[in-house]
């Protein structure tokens, strides 16, 4: 494995990375802000982002950072094609049973999040791939969560989402929702000094020194250049010239090793 061939302890640049390993870019540390912020206050948080940017990395390192003796989160994943279907999957999540009809589960959701205010736990409902979600799905959320005349929330809400929920949320039928959004986050690619900052962050996480670096300068720049700041793409792109290093026996990766892998990637 290249892993071994470099020095490496772990293998650098993995969508797995632990929460306590995530680099506190500006943009994450804007993130739990505005975040935190929202969820205290049981309001709705919006992340937006392009594909690859590191949303849900993002959230992951956020959530990490809640007390979890406090905080009661209720993970859903897209797609949740139908109101019903975000009712049974919130009861799934809350480990309660599944009584028959919408008007039955979202009695059993309500009182079950009270219960939990009630015990002075926060529940936060997120999900993930929101712009999967149809419009019909989105208003029921807000009146499921509501309380006291729409005046409090039984629970926080997250949405994590390509850019696209965004234009959704503009539809008329979804103003109400969209007017009670407390905390918008989009994710921006990185800067050319913060794609530098990761790859070396990302090679000292897996286990090589601070301050050496393995990739020649004109290597990066093309990484810089090709991925255009975009996380998932700069994973990709250093772990397969890693590997075309690697296969070289080349202890620095330049930029031919840059070229063959974007090659590589180019016609999987």
């Amino acid at each position: 494995m290249f892993q071994q061939f470099f020095g490496m302890d772990a293998m650098p640049f993995s969508k797995s990375i632990a929460t306590d390993d995530v680099l506190a870019t500006s943009s994450l540390k804007e993130l739990v802000a505005r975040l935190t912020m929202a969820v205290r206050e049981r309001g709705i948080g919006l992340v937006t982002g392009d594909i690859g940017s590191g949303k849900s990395t993002a959230v992951r390192a956020f959530l990490a950072s809640l007390d979890p003796n406090k905080y009661i989160c209720v993970h859903l994943v897209c797609p949740l094609n139908s109101p019903s279907a975000l009712y049974r999957a919130i009861l799934v999540a809350l480990n309660q049973p599944l009584p028959f009809g919408p008007t039955a589960q979202i009695a059993l959701i309500r009182t079950t999040l009270a219960d939990l205010v009630n015990n002075r736990k926060i529940p936060l409902v997120i999900i993930d791939e929101a712009h999967l979600l149809p419009a019909a799905v989105i208003d029921p959320l807000r009146t499921l969560l509501a309380a006291d005349l729409d005046s409090k929330s039984l629970a926080a809400l997250i949405l994590i989402g390509q850019s696209d929920v965004k234009r959704m949320l503009q539809l008329s039928t979804l103003q109400a929702f969209a007017q009670r959004i407390t905390a918008k986050v989009q994710l921006e690619p990185l800067s050319l000094e913060a794609t530098l900052a990761y790859i070396q962050h990302h090679l000292k996480v897996a286990g090589l020194s601070d301050g050496i670096t393995i990739f020649a300068d004109d290597a990066l720049r093309r990484i810089a250049d090709y991925t255009l700041g975009t996380p998932r793409r700069i994973n990709l792109l250093c772990t397969a010239a890693l590997i075309a290093a690697a296969a070289d026996k080349k202890k620095i990766v330049d930029d031919i090793a840059v070229r063959r892998a974007i090659n590589d990637l180019e016609h999987e």
